[in-house]
């Protein structure tokens, strides 16, 4: 797991935090691995509310720090992989969902539908992607020479977990998924697969993240009917999948019965900190869904030919890995995903004019800080700012001002004197994103 130490950090030149406050510290930030749930709420990263609904979390602003980093992240890989981002509703007609086959192998994880009276047809919130983006390949002819066509979306999706099942950010109902389709001539979905495992590889280097494992997830012949398409189709889409983890090298295992409904998939496992393991991404192979929506490209010679659609998600969904970096890096996220860069600690009132002045240049800077606005003591002021677990902290009084030189306070205990000149410069290269 990520470091589970949280430094309390006492400022030279200004008075120390008092033993007691010390020891009340050390044993709430040095105990045992803390739930992404309590982690969230005192570094206020959503809330949820019985009047929105079960399962539907409504993220902060410091939540949304994290999600937008890791969305900045993933598009930049994707810009350079050739991805084209697209934009989808969150609801669809029934007859979208009986085309997909979701309607029959997984509406009871569907929200139940809405009827509209104007055409008397009946709604449905999107439970997945994929159908719409079936729907953006068919929209235009394709040729062979577009293939692979890779389509992304950040997309908001619903599914009605039992109550039972929820549990803060890692089991919601509304969810938001780091969703791409491609769609490939099926002779090309080896090479393709192979690309986006390097990709999976790529992330989760640069988030430090170890300890996943790879599970091969198939069909079960005994269970044909929950299962479309013909069995050599599995048997040989399901061995594309084990050639490309055995080829990597990457460790894995294999699941029987663990397939989605059209097609088999690799699933990116991880422990979260309660023990439990949770599937947080995954590469499905789809041999069925082009002849579900007569999804067709003009091959070389000239004949309409069906692609293969590999569904990705290298990051899952915002909701459940934000929940996985939360316990896993027991908050103290790295610095270009932490929602506070910078937390500015005023000595007293004639300073808050230079620390809000502070902060403006460097938000001009895409640096996230925040001023601190508590009274009371300044190693009460310290130990609140813990809470939101910054990447770094100021404190700003008259010998800075005078100076024009900080003492930045970081979150591993390592302190930098640091012109206010070169403020701006450091803080970039230390929260740089990978």
């Amino acid at each position: 797991m990520g470091p589970n130490v949280f430094f309390l950090n006492t400022f030279i030149n200004h008075k120390p935090a008092s033993k007691a406050l010390r020891g009340f510290a050390m044993e709430n930030f040095m105990s045992n691995q803390l739930d992404h749930r309590q982690l969230a709420d005192e570094m206020e990263i959503y809330f949820l509310n019985e009047e929105i609904g079960a399962g539907l979390p409504v993220w902060l602003p410091n939540g949304v720090a994290i999600r937008d980093a890791l969305e900045a992240y993933i598009k930049k890989l994707e810009q350079r992989d050739g991805y084209q981002r697209v934009a989808s509703p969150h609801v669809a007609k029934a007859s979208l969902y009986e085309a997909s086959g979701h309607l029959r192998a997984f509406q009871e994880n569907m929200f139940p539908p809405m009827r509209w009276p104007e055409d008397n047809s009946h709604y449905y919130l999107k439970p997945m992607n994929c159908p719409h983006h079936h729907k953006v390949f068919s929209s235009s002819l394709r040729s062979y020479r577009q293939l692979p066509l890779r389509i992304a979306e950040y997309g908001q999706v619903y599914r009605y977990e039992n109550s039972g099942a929820l549990k803060g950010l890692s089991r919601v109902r509304g969810l938001c998924q780091n969703d791409a389709h491609i769609y490939v001539d099926p002779k090309e979905a080896f090479s393709e697969i192979s690309k986006v495992l390097d990709l999976h590889e790529e992330c989760y280097a640069a988030l430090n993240l170890k300890g996943y494992r790879y599970r091969l997830s198939k069909h079960d012949p005994q269970r044909m009917k929950d299962f479309d398409g013909a069995s050599e189709l599995w048997q040989e889409s399901e061995e594309i999948l084990r050639q490309c983890l055995l080829q990597k090298g990457l460790p894995f295992f294999e699941a029987e019965g663990e397939a989605a409904f059209y097609g088999p998939k690799i699933d990116v496992q991880m422990k979260m900190g309660s023990g439990d393991e949770e599937s947080i991404a995954s590469v499905q192979l789809d041999f069925n869904s082009a002849d579900k929506f007569d999804l067709n490209y003009v091959s070389n010679s000239g004949q309409n030919q069906r692609p293969w659609i590999i569904h990705r998600a290298p990051l899952g969904s915002h909701e459940r890995f934000v929940a996985l970096l939360l316990e896993y890096y027991q908050g103290q996220l790295p610095g270009w995903l932490s929602p506070v860069q910078v937390y500015l600690i005023p000595l007293n009132e004639e300073q808050h004019s230079h620390a809000q002045a502070l902060a403006q240049k460097l938000r001009a800077q895409d640096i996230r800080v925040l001023v601190d606005h508590n009274s009371g003591s300044l190693s009460k002021r310290i130990l609140f700012a813990h809470k939101l677990r910054p990447f770094s902290k100021i404190v700003l009084g008259a010998k800075e001002l005078e100076a024009q030189e900080v003492r930045l306070q970081m979150r591993d205990g390592k302190e930098h004197k640091v012109a206010l000149q070169d403020l701006e410069k450091f803080l970039k290269g230390v929260s740089a994103m990978p």
